[in-house]
């Protein structure tokens, strides 16, 4: 398969994954949900002084931006060991590694200040100069992807260990997959 072909395909299931991505519709429950919160609010108009500063500091709690229910710390902690595999020889990020990538271009959009340096790392497989490259290659994967989610790339920093600390010593396959990754660092 031809360089720019993968680029076609990988362009395509991005551009899907976005889409999917991005389109939300609240369930029935979070309908109900605020529509009784609405209700609930408006019923208590005669509410006493107490009451409503109780009402005023839950709404300033409520204000820190979120995406997805979720604010800039949750995210934080949810993504604390979260990293992308590869597979042998490859820098093209799997599917299932696509929620990682967006949870970390949500946390950036919640925390501005926030920059990432994206670490590329190999099996012992191949020379050092191969791990070195292939390193740099799967981090600029995920550079890209989050690039495409809309994260400045002034914000993100690449880097490439090759074949240097791996997560698992052994010389086994299991071993091996473990090694092949990109790892997130705020």
């Amino acid at each position: 398969m031809s360089v720019s072909s993968l680029k076609q395909l990988f362009l395509v299931a991005f551009l899907g994954l976005t889409l999917v991505g991005c389109s939300s519709t609240p369930s029935k429950d979070e309908s109900a949900a605020q529509s009784n919160a609405t209700t609930a609010s408006g019923d208590g108009a005669a509410a006493s002084g107490q009451d409503q500063a109780t009402g005023g500091a839950a709404q300033e709690a409520s204000a820190e931006p979120t995406v997805d229910g979720k604010t800039a710390s949750q995210l934080l902690a949810a993504l604390q060991g979260q990293m992308v595999h590869f597979d042998f020889d490859r820098s093209e990020i799997k599917p299932e590694f696509y929620d990682i990538i967006k949870m970390n271009a949500d946390y950036m959009s919640l925390d501005t200040n926030a920059k990432v340096t994206i670490k590329g790392y190999c099996d012992e497989r191949g020379t050092p100069e191969y791990n070195l490259a292939l390193g740099e290659r799967r981090a600029d994967a995920v550079k890209n992807a989050l690039i495409a989610q809309g994260v400045s790339p002034s914000r993100i920093n690449v880097i490439s260990y090759g074949e240097e600390n791996p997560i698992d010593p052994g010389h086994t396959e299991a071993a091996w997959s473990k090694n092949r990754r990109a790892v997130f660092s705020y």
